[in-house]
């Protein structure tokens, strides 16, 4: 059994806010089709107002999927976000992703597919938090619609003239070394050229054998395939994968069923809520997500995701970066109403004179920084914050 904490009425005030944004700003199929900007969303909440980030409860719709369902759906009726592409209200890399990628199904079937996936979610999702938008940055997809086969996209791994591996947003898994004298110059070329084809091919194998799986029977599939390899078990990036097989093709999948939980996901749910008996971890975070799921529908996989959101927007996340500097970082708050929250950057930092301006800093205050550097512990923190 587990008891929630005023944690969790906030995550649950949380998620309705970013499910109005999501409709306003991200994607809807009534209007106003998520066309509506983030200032004028009016959703009583100014981080979420300036910062395009807390606008999603799905992964599909979040900025590290957005260029999947460009190259899935191309410009078609199918896409998600078609009331907007209609309406010519896309960036300029979605056009032009989505017209590239038309028609890749007759070419494309399920292996070419989970190799895609696994190729996007190990090069780090083409993601970049601290542009706009922040899901087309360094990727090779932008160029893999002129491949037919699998060995095709092998071949222009190894080709490829420009970057295609991005950290700015997630860390690499730890790639194979390449064999002394070999032709792969990095880990990661060594892994899609000589792993990641056939763990496509044997996923697929897997995946249609018939009937749906859980989430996890998927990724323990992976896993195990990595170890049996001769490889690092990649839990972090093969998750992401087993959520895509979840959005594109649902039909293999149990999408209700429990799923992994990310190093963020773990620390926010750890402030939900408190076990009432003894409990191995992943039980508690398991009862935790199911909680979850009776209040807002919302399938673990996806609640997973919206807890990484949650943490950062409690912790009042932005990235510093071009499309952010002009911001005032000692004015732009989330509406969190729980004010003695010690870690990231909080307005209380200010008001106790623990840090000047946040306008100087050129990484957002992780974790316990602020409070590193006035040699304060947490519950010092607190205490001080009551008199506020």
């Amino acid at each position: 059994m587990i008891e929630t904490t005023q944690y969790y009425d906030e995550y649950i005030r949380y998620f309705y806010l970013a499910l109005d944004q999501q409709k306003k700003c991200n994607v809807s199929t009534e209007p106003p089709y998520g066309m509506m900007k983030h200032i004028e969303s009016d959703v009583g909440d100014d981080l979420m107002h300036h910062v395009e980030l807390y606008d999603v409860v799905e992964r599909k719709y979040a900025g590290f999927s957005q260029i999947v369902n460009d190259v899935f759906y191309g410009w078609t009726n199918q896409h998600p976000y078609w009331h907007k592409m209609q309406a010519d209200n896309v960036t300029h890399q979605r056009k032009t992703v989505a017209n590239d990628w038309t028609g890749k199904h007759t070419d494309f079937k399920l292996p070419e597919w989970l190799y895609i996936f696994i190729l996007h979610r190990v090069c780090g999702s083409a993601i970049n938090y601290a542009t706009k938008p922040s899901g087309y940055h360094n990727t090779l997809l932008f160029s893999l619609h002129n491949c037919k086969t699998i060995e095709d996209m092998v071949e222009m791994v190894n080709t490829y003239q420009y970057s295609f591996y991005t950290s700015v947003g997630y860390q690499f898994p730890a790639f194979p070394k390449p064999p002394a004298e070999s032709k792969y110059k990095r880990g990661g070329d060594y892994y899609l050229s000589e792993f990641a084809p056939r763990l496509a091919r044997d996923l697929a194998e897997f995946l249609e054998k018939g009937g749906k799986r859980d989430l996890r029977e998927i990724g323990t599939f992976m896993l195990d395939w990595n170890v049996k390899n001769g490889l690092r078990q990649y839990h972090f990036q093969y998750a992401a994968v087993v959520a895509d097989v979840a959005d594109w093709y649902p039909q293999y999948t149990n999408k209700e069923s429990p799923f992994y939980y990310g190093s963020n996901a773990v620390e926010c749910i750890s402030y939900l809520a408190k076990p009432t008996t003894k409990m191995k971890q992943e039980q508690f975070l398991d009862q935790v997500m199911e909680k979850i799921y009776e209040d807002t529908g919302a399938y673990p996989y996806n609640a997973e995701d919206v807890c990484c959101d949650f943490i950062r927007w409690v912790e009042n996340y932005v990235r510093p970066g071009s499309d952010y500097d002009h911001l005032d970082f000692d004015d732009v708050w989330s509406s969190c109403r729980i004010k003695d929250h010690p870690y990231g950057r909080q307005k209380a930092m200010l008001q106790l004179g623990l840090i000047d301006t946040f306008n100087n800093i050129t990484a957002h205050p992780s974790d316990d920084t602020i409070l590193k550097a006035n040699n304060m512990t947490v519950e010092q923190y607190k205490n001080l914050c009551k008199a506020l």
